[in-house]
C-alpha cells in the first residue's frame, strides 16, 4: 500500500518583532557611531546641500536608520511571501542599494566628515542585512 501525502511547505517569514528591533538596534549603533564622530571626535558632519551645506544631526541619523531599516524589513517580508528565494534576492538589493549608497558620502565637505557619513552608511547596511536575515 502506498501513501501519498500533500504537504505544502510554508514560506518563512521574517516577523515584524524582528524588524522593529533591527530597526532600533541600527538606529542606536547609528546614533552611537554619531556620537563617536562628532562628540568624541569633534567632526562636523556636513555635506552640500543645493547652494550651500547642511550639518548630519541626531535626529536625522535615527529618522533615516529607522526609516531604512523599516522599508527593507518591509521589503523582506513582501519578498518571502511572494517567492522561495525572497531572502537571496533581497540580499542583492539591499547590498546594492548599501553600495550605491556610498556616493552620497562624496558632497561631504571634508575627508573627516565624509569617512563619518561613510561609517554611518556601513553601520547601518551591516546592522539591517545581517539583522534581517538572521533567523
Amino acid at each position: 500500500m502506498t501513501t501519498v501525502t500533500n504537504e505544502t511547505q510554508q514560506r518563512i517569514r521574517v516577523g515584524w518583532l524582528q524588524v522593529l528591533t533591527v530597526a532600533a538596534v541600527a538606529a542606536i549603533a547609528a546614533t552611537i557611531t554619531w556620537v563617536l564622530w562628532t562628540q568624541a571626535g569633534g567632526v562636523i558632519l556636513e555635506a552640500k546641500s543645493g547652494s550651500g551645506s547642511q550639518e548630519i544631526g541626531m535626529v536625522s541619523v535615527i529618522v533615516s536608520s529607522l526609516v531604512i531599516a523599516l522599508a527593507g524589513g518591509a521589503l523582506l517580508r513582501w519578498w518571502q511571501g511572494r517567492s522561495e528565494r525572497g531572502t537571496r534576492r533581497w540580499t542583492m538589493v539591499a547590498v546594492g542599494i548599501a553600495v550605491v549608497s556610498m556616493i552620497t558620502p562624496t558632497s561631504a565637505l571634508t575627508m573627516a566628515a565624509g569617512l563619518g557619513l561613510t561609517s554611518l552608511h556601513v553601520v547601518v547596511a551591516v546592522v539591517v542585512i545581517a539583522g534581517l536575515r538572521r533567523r
